[in-house]
This record gives C-alpha cells, structure tokens and sequence, in this order.
C-alpha cells in the first residue's frame, strides 16, 4: 500500500477576543495543548455519534487522559486523525485533536502533529460555530491570520506491533517453558538429598 505525506494548517497569526493579537512561535506546533475546539457540554454525545457515522473508532490502544470519548478515524494511509472530547461540567467542552500514524504501527508514538481546523469538518452538522481556545490565554480566537503549512512525511517503513507482540508472547512462553524445566530439576537436585 502506498504511503502518503499530509500537509496540515497549524494557526500562526491569530487575534483573540479581547482583541490581543498573537503570534504562535513555530516551537510551539507540536503543543496540543494550545488550541482546544469548544463546544456546549449538551452536544458531547451527540457529536461523539456523528464522529462514529463518519467513519471514526475507538481510540485503543491510546493513553487515557480524562477524556469522555477517544475516537480515531484513517484520512490518508497512514495517517489518523485522533480526537479526545472532555466533557468537565462546564458551559462549554473541548476537544483536543491530532494527526499520527496509524495505531496499527509502532511509529504512531512519534509522529504526532496537533490539529486545529480538520476535526470540525465531521461535526459541524451537529454544532455549527466553529470556537477555539487559545490555551495560554483561556479566551477564543476571534479571527486566524495566518497559518503554517506543516508536511508530516511518514516513514519509510511501517512496523506492524500486533505480529511482533504475538512473536514475543510465544518466544517468552517458549522461554518460560524452559525456566519452568531449570527450576524443577534444580528443585529436584535440591530436596534429593
């Protein structure tokens, strides 16, 4: 299957709602949490289902962080869009977005690239305002200037983790079998006596 390069808009130039103007350092591209998309807290599950319907999965394996739903979804072989929608009790919740390899490889830990724009595209038809925090500041972004344009090329070659897992686990079972043996003949030799 061939591999594909993705190029993802990151915000660079952006002006808050109190009319501050920021311009986010290239350094910080790859901080997930500095942008988060709102949403009201009545639409999370509402907006988990459309994610579902577009195709979006479970999340696992992936790392808990708190949040209510870790959905996944393949946009371009190999990379995925990963959200995590936290529902906190509030007036509004937020999700934090990103692109990465696929789960399926064990590279998907180390190419990851924070996602503004992407995720509203699948539930817009739930919750139509499109509203972004800006995580340092805790306002919203009234207005994105400019963007980057950040190509995430994958790597030359992908490592399936299930067959190496599935080798390990039976070397290792292989490999207890014979401890198992080791420590009953020393036993026997042992209480022989």
């Amino acid at each position: 299957m061939e591999v594909n390069s993705i190029t993802v808009k990151f915000p660079k130039e952006i002006v808050l709602e109190d009319g501050s103007k920021i311009t986010v350092n290239k350094d910080k591209i790859s901080d997930e949490s500095l942008f988060s998309l709102l949403y009201p807290e009545k639409y999370t599950d509402n907006i988990a289902v459309a994610l579902i319907k577009h195709g979006f999965h479970d999340a696992t394996p992936s790392f808990f962080k708190g949040e209510v739903f870790s959905l996944a979804k393949e946009i371009s072989f190999p990379w995925e869009l990963h959200l995590r929608l936290f529902s906190n009790g509030e007036k509004y919740s937020k999700i934090f977005a990103h692109i990465e390899i696929s789960r399926k490889y064990f590279e998907h830990l180390f190419i990851i690239q924070p996602s503004v724009y992407e995720p509203f595209d699948f539930y817009k038809n739930i919750y139509k305002q499109f509203r972004v925090m800006y995580g340092p500041s805790g306002k919203t972004v009234k207005e994105f200037k400019s963007n980057y344009e950040i190509t995430l090329v994958p790597p030359e070659n992908l490592i399936e983790w299930m067959p190496v897992v599935v080798n390990l686990y039976d070397s290792l079972s292989r490999y207890k079998e014979n401890i198992r043996e080791i420590i009953d003949m020393l036993d026997y030799e042992l209480h022989r006596r």
